[in-house]
């Protein structure tokens, strides 16, 4: 890529980061440490962009290279994009070789990476894996972040760009933009998975899916291989977070719906001019023979590639078409592996080919010829260029750019060649002209080659043709200049992107209520509803937490209908919360269901050791003396008290260890005086309650009971709504009895939610919704 066809990136440039670097370090004989190029495309190529913009790569150097150690200089005379990247544009990240062995061998090769191919049946979860995954992905967020303060030490009116690379690097995206901006570092924060995203139905299998999910909408724009992928993404935000998605303009509503990430389909392309010249002066290969045609197979050895099932595929082929034998050979090129499964299924690859060599081989010919060691660019290129058809088939890939090499290497005119792609990669999304065809269908797999092999050269030609010309136009610089420019085109205020989509619409809920509502027989409709955060917006102090009019109007009038019941469950007290709402013929439910109060006067309070309210008195009486400090204070609400510490969220407001220092003290009181500890209000409350075994999940089960009777779950349909984690008791309580809205603060939420909702006007709409659906459904009985 030229600079001049490079987006503008500003002076402080570009950062990417990435598990490994573009290049790789290793120990010389002579003790001394250099470095080699990378074999990934994508990375010596943008290792380019990284030079020219001045900008600076973080990754792992390799098991060479040491704490303390400097990165080498490239060999002396070497010219490759990524000799360009001098060591003062290189980060490393250090990793504990049983940490990085932890991490990607267990969470990223054993577990994500199966699963994300959409085979579950060989991924292996291990909560040792995933702990080492987090923490490695926080050392790359914070190396991440120092290339950050520099770039905007350097320029501080600049807004850098950060990109971050594929699934063993989910969650740094969230980390980043959470401490950019708890620091005011301005960025724009870019993601691109290389592999396979799969569906829904895959991705839940994942006991931590909604951790990586949210740390990839830390991003400003998410990109992915091919529309599917997009899709199965939107879908899994939609279904796994019950967070908004807009199909139609892509985007998935983050962060309590002040911030909208951006998703898109950019395709990574082939360095065509790069494999197209090196096809032009290539010597003729070593491995192809005058009299045979050549099937060529470029692999890693890797379980997803279908090495097995394109054998069966080649061994039916000879099987069926006998005009073939003695003239078609089968290279398959396998790059080396030193993985457990890599040496396994070489094992079987090479019984195979030996069982099908012996089968139909002869003196002089060779069905099927194995290549294990690493071609030069000039050997590979000289293969796609002399072969005659490749056979691209694996069970599943993110992009495969093989097919891509192989037609930018097509330069000879009477032999144009044909391409066997699988309808399982990204790049067949694309490459419409190439033979499509499943690998799982053996027989099909034979038909297609004999229809390769056979196939006119005016109609390989013309297939051929098509697919050079948009390969050419789709380059892998295509790429790069697609990604840096729709990031680019973003604006960013410290952190948090400005890409909006509107707020929540009325008719939304038709989609999230009408299927559950439009089951018959039901008699009721029970809402069941938090105040602070729920149905109305917090505010500095408890006092000025209050329930908005318009929220107040159709609470009231949904609370006069005959077919609605209506339920406040809180952690405030019932004088303060009944003062609040201040509406008849409503349950109210204080102290988080300790205290219940029914319209008809009635009364509920779940037993309490008689040395409760003494042990809260006392504690009350500690706390005060103790930890009241810098603005936090204690709220009195019976049996229950609250430590507010709200004063204490923004950066500065207090000494970091004085703070922690109080709460620790403040929580051994708690524990001291016998109470439970809790925490509300996204952790800037924590709570004192007492011993025993009661949530809002035990409350809004008791209110149902004691409403509708010991067989209410036919006669009623539940909505209930909360802010925090008192509302994921009754949420849990509630599943599969109930939908369940959640109003999210924070990207970070995870919750079992039905859906979620962005601030405490939903609540609102959601009601007026609710209002307005009873209304229709009376009418029309």
């Amino acid at each position: 890529m030229t600079s001049s066809s490079m987006p503008e990136l500003g002076s402080s440039g570009l950062i990417v980061t990435s598990f490994r670097l573009p290049f790789v370090t290793q120990r010389r004989e002579d003790g001394s440490i250099g470095r080699s190029e990378s074999g990934d495309e994508w990375a010596r190529s943008l290792a380019h962009v990284v030079t020219e913009s001045a900008g600076v790569w973080v990754g792992w150097p390799g098991t060479a290279l040491e704490r303390g150690q400097t990165i080498p200089q490239p060999n002396p005379g070497e010219s490759s994009p990524t000799a360009q990247l001098l060591p003062n544009q290189v980060d490393p990240v250090y990793l504990d070789q049983t940490l990085k062995d932890l991490a990607y061998t267990g969470g990223c090769k054993s577990g994500l990476w199966p699963l994300f191919h959409s085979m579950a049946d060989r991924a292996v979860f291990n909560e040792d894996h995933w702990d080492a995954y987090r923490k490695v992905n926080n050392t790359f967020a914070e190396v991440t972040i120092e290339a950050l303060r520099r770039a905007l030490q350097k320029e501080p009116e600049s807004v850098p760009t950060v990109w971050i690379h594929d699934y063993h690097l989910m969650e740094v995206p969230n980390i980043v933009r959470r401490i950019a901006k708890e620091e005011k570092l301005p960025c724009k924060i870019g993601f691109f998975m290389h592999i396979p995203f799969p569906p829904y139905d895959m991705i839940k299998i994942h006991p931590w899916k909604d951790i990586f999910l949210q740390g990839i909408l830390g991003s400003d724009l998410v990109g992915f291989q091919c529309e599917d992928y997009l899709l199965n993404f939107l879908d899994c935000c939609e279904r796994g977070l019950c967070t908004r998605v807009d199909r139609q303009l892509k985007i998935v509503e983050h962060d309590a719906g002040g911030r909208h990430v951006r998703v898109r389909a950019l395709p990574i392309g082939a360095p065509f001019k790069r494999f197209s010249d090196l096809a032009a002066t290539a010597p003729v290969s070593s491995f192809v023979k005058l009299d045979l045609s050549i099937v060529l197979c470029v692999d890693s050895v890797d379980f997803t590639k279908g090495l097995t099932h394109r054998l069966s595929a080649f061994e039916k082929f000879l099987e069926k078409y006998h005009i073939h034998r003695g003239k078609v050979t089968l290279i398959q090129v396998c790059l080396p592996s030193r993985s457990q499964d890599g040496l396994q299924i070489r094992e079987t690859l090479d019984s195979r080919i030996h069982s099908i060599n012996s089968r139909f081989g002869s003196s002089s010919w060779t069905p099927v010829q194995l290549v294990s060691r690493p071609l030069t660019d000039v050997e590979l290129c000289s293969l796609y260029r002399d072969a005659d058809v490749a056979l691209i088939t694996p069970l599943r890939d993110g992009m495969n750019i093989s097919g891509k090499e192989f037609v930018a290497c097509r330069i000879q005119q009477n032999k144009p060649g044909v391409l066997i792609l699988s309808p399982f990669i990204g790049a067949a999304d694309l490459m419409k002209e190439a033979l499509m065809v499943n690998p799982y269908e053996i027989n099909k797999v034979a038909d297609y080659l004999h229809n390769a092999l056979t196939m006119s050269e005016a109609e390989a030609e013309v297939r051929m043709i098509s697919l050079r010309t948009r390969e050419k136009k789709d380059d892998l610089d295509s790429w790069m200049r697609n990604f840096l420019s729709e990031v680019g085109n973003m604006q960013s205020e410290l952190g948090v992107s400005s890409s909006t989509s509107e707020s929540v619409k009325f008719d939304e809920f038709d989609g999230l209520l009408s299927k559950y509502l439009g089951e018959p027989g039901w008699e009721k409709i029970c809402l069941l509803l938090d105040y602070d955060g729920t149905l109305a917006p917090h505010g500095s102090h408890p006092d000025l937490t209050i329930l908005p009019s318009a929220t107040k109007e159709v609470l009231e009038r949904l609370a006069e209908l005959p077919d609605v019941f209506v339920s406040v469950i809180t952690g405030r007290s019932i004088p303060d919360i009944k003062t609040k709402v201040a509406l008849k013929n409503i349950t109210y439910a204080g102290n988080h269901g300790i205290d219940i109060v029914h319209p008809d006067g009635s009364k509920f309070m779940i037993p309490m050791p008689p040395e409760v309210e003494e042990k809260a008195t006392w504690l009350l009486q500690k706390l005060q003396q103790e930890c009241c400090a810098d603005g936090a204070w204690v709220e009195n609400k019976g049996v229950v008290l609250a430590f507010h510490h709200e004063a204490w969220k923004e950066k500065g407001s207090i000494d970091p260890e004085k703070k922690e220092k109080i709460l620790s003290r403040a929580r051994q009181l708690m524990t001291e005086a016998g109470f439970r500890i809790g925490m509300s209000d996204g952790g800037l409350v924590t709570e004192a309650k007492p011993p025993v075994k009661w949530n809002k999940g035990n409350a809004a089960i008791y209110i149902l009971k004691s409403a509708f009777g010991m067989n209410w779950s036919d006669k009623i349909r539940i909505i209930y709504a909360g802010d925090d984690l008192t509302d994921e008791d009754a949420m849990q309580a509630l599943k599969g009895l109930a939908y369940s809205f959640r109003v999210v603060n924070s990207g970070l939420v995870q919750t079992v939610a039905d859906h979620r909702l962005p601030n405490t006007k939903g609540i609102e709409i959601m009601l007026r919704w609710v209002e307005q659906y009873v209304e229709k459904r009376r009418g029309s009985m």
